[in-house]
C-alpha cells in the first residue's frame, strides 16, 4: 500500500472520528431534553457539560483533519469540499451546545401541553443529524449513498419546520400566556429548529459535491 494511501485512510479515520463526536452530542442532547422535561437539573447541568466537552472535542478534531489535509497535501481536487463539509459540520455542535447552556441556563417554562411537540422536534432534528453523519460517511467511497441520505436531510428538515411552526402556533394561540412568556417559548423553538436547518445546509453542500466530483 502507497503512503499516500495510507495517509488517506488516516484522513478518513479522522472525519469518522469527528461524525462519531457529533452523534455523540446530538445523542446527549436528546438525553438532556428528556431530563430536562422531568426537571432533573442537576443531570441537565452534567449533560451540558458533557456536550460541552464533546463540543471543544469536536472543534480539535477538525483543526487536527484540516492541517492533515494541508500537511499531506491530500486529496487536491476534493480538498475545497472537504474544508467546507468539515467547516459547517462543526456548526452543528456549536448548535447544541449553546442550545444546551440556555436550557440549563434560563430553564424555559415549556408547560406539559408541549412536551409531545417539542419532542417530535427533537427527534426528527436527530434523525437528520443522522442522516448528514451517515451520508458524509459515504463521501469518498459511495457518492451515490451520500446523495441518498442527503436527499433525506433536506425531507426531514421540512418535517421540522411543519413541527417548529405547530408548536408556535400552539404558543401564541395559548391566551393564558403573558406576551413575554410566549416570546420567550418562540425563541427556544427556533434555537432548537435551528439544527435541523444547519444540517440541511450542510446536505445541499454534499450533494453539489457528491455529483461534481
Amino acid at each position: 500500500m502507497s503512503l499516500y494511501k495510507n495517509h488517506q485512510n488516516e484522513l478518513i479515520n479522522s472525519i469518522n472520528l469527528f461524525l462519531d463526536n457529533i452523534l455523540e452530542v446530538n445523542n446527549n442532547f436528546e438525553k438532556l431534553m428528556q431530563e430536562f422535561f422531568l426537571k432533573n437539573y442537576s443531570t441537565v447541568q452534567l449533560i451540558t457539560e458533557k456536550i460541552s466537552d464533546l463540543e471543544s472535542e469536536c472543534d480539535k478534531l477538525r483543526r487536527d483533519t484540516e492541517r492533515k489535509i494541508y500537511k499531506e497535501t491530500l486529496i487536491p481536487d476534493q480538498r475545497g469540499d472537504v474544508l467546507g463539509m468539515l467547516e459547517n459540520l462543526d456548526k452543528i455542535p456549536g448548535q447544541f451546545q449553546g442550545n444546551a447552556h440556555r436550557i440549563n441556563t434560563e430553564k424555559p417554562d415549556i408547560y406539559e401541553d408541549l412536551h409531545d411537540d417539542f419532542n417530535k422536534l427533537i427527534r426528527n432534528n436527530s434523525v437528520c443529524v443522522k442522516l448528514l453523519v451517515s451520508g458524509s460517511r459515504e463521501f469518498f467511497t459511495n457518492p451515490k449513498k451520500t446523495i441518498e441520505d442527503c436527499l433525506q436531510v433536506s425531507k426531514q428538515e421540512s418535517v421540522s419546520d411543519v413541527l417548529s411552526t405547530k408548536l408556535k402556533n400552539t404558543i401564541f394561540n395559548n391566551t393564558s400566556l403573558d406576551l413575554s412568556v410566549k416570546m420567550h417559548l418562540r425563541y427556544f423553538v427556533e434555537i432548537i429548529d435551528e439544527v435541523a436547518n444547519l444540517a440541511e445546509d450542510v446536505a445541499d453542500r454534499l450533494i453539489i459535491s457528491s455529483i461534481k466530483n
